[in-house]
């Protein structure tokens, strides 16, 4: 794969991890070793938190389209810190997974980056690495309790901006070991394993069935337009081209369908809507395709949103 296709490919499925690490290199130079050492000399069992290496970091990306996902890069000297934010973690019962790496436990890994600035935190959210702090720290147990539960409020707002609230997977003995599992984690577990595998379409269908058989739940439905939107983004080859088309000809239905589902998954949502609430105001929407796209973005949505609100009138009006 040349180095343009590579950057489509990035672009099509939402990872940007340039300018927080460099993974190439750090896969380049994480061994069989260091992969084979995951999920080790964890002290406590977690349900939400991954102990990993470098190289298996861009595996988890797609997933953060749905859930959001910290990523801690630490030596031994911050293992207390590591450990507080894991507890942390927890405490959101699946609102946000927790990957770290210990940099200290193979050279290789510890080659990879600048000890000096361990630890080092990263929301990552719709595969887009946002960084909350680089250290030394110095803190004592009761800072270092603040910094993890501040940590976790960070990434949960900056991921709810960004509309993404899924629940992420229960991971290790934490799940194992589990013996009275809610309803809702029994009934969500096969759309939240799909979703963690990056396979959406077929979440989307799992959620669509528990939709069906839960009439009255609406999370299931939310979830159920959120993997279809983040499974058609990752057929849309060429996202710039897909905009210059629809800036060049607004009459172009599927372009601006795809620009629409393009807006919608970087969190401008608004700007999908208005986007196709125009298009059927000026254009014959044929199948109604223009029309369903909107309501697909309106169920993505709480109902008490005033996006949805605005939306659902001006359609309304639009079509009656």
């Amino acid at each position: 794969m040349n180095e343009s296709e590579e950057n489509r490919r990035n672009e099509q499925i939402g990872i940007s991890l340039a300018g927080a690490v460099d993974l190439s290199a750090m896969k380049a130079k994480a061994s069989k070793k260091a992969q084979g050492g995951e999920n080790k000399g964890k002290k406590e069992d977690f349900s939400y938190v991954l102990d990993v290496s470098f190289a298996s970091v861009e595996s988890y990306a797609p997933s953060s389209a749905t859930y959001p996902i910290l990523l801690l890069i630490y030596a031994s000297d911050s293992r207390e810190f590591a450990d507080d934010l894991a507890r942390a973690v927890e405490k959101g019962n699946g609102k946000l997974q927790l990957l770290r790496i210990d940099a200290s436990k193979d050279p290789n890994e510890a080659a990879a980056v600048d000890l000096s600035t361990l630890p080092t935190l990263f929301a990552m959210i719709k595969g887009k690495l946002l960084a909350l702090f680089e250290g030394p720290l110095n803190l004592d147990p009761t800072q270092s309790l603040e910094l993890a539960q501040g940590s976790v409020e960070a990434a949960l707002e900056a991921a709810a901006e960004e509309g993404v609230n899924g629940t992420a997977p229960m991971m290790g003995k934490g799940k194992q070991e589990e013996k009275e599992p809610s309803e809702e984690r029994s009934i969500y577990s096969e759309a939240e394993k799909l979703s963690s595998l990056g396979e959406f379409d077929q979440a989307a269908k799992a959620y669509e069935k528990i939709a069906e058989e839960n009439p009255d739940d609406p999370k299931a439905v939310s979830l159920a337009k959120r993997a279809a939107l983040i499974a058609r983004v990752k057929k849309i080859s060429n996202p710039a081209l897909a905009r210059k088309k629809a800036a060049e000809d607004p009459s172009d239905l599927s372009s601006q369908l795809e620009v629409a589902d393009l807006d919608a998954y970087d969190g401008h949502i608004q700007d999908g809507l208005d986007r196709l609430l125009d298009y059927i105001a000026n254009y014959k929407d044929v199948g109604g395709k223009a029309k369903d796209r909107v309501l697909s973005f309106i169920a993505m949505l709480p109902s008490s949103d005033p996006r949805a609100k605005r939306a659902r009138m001006r359609l309304a009006n639009l079509l009656y």
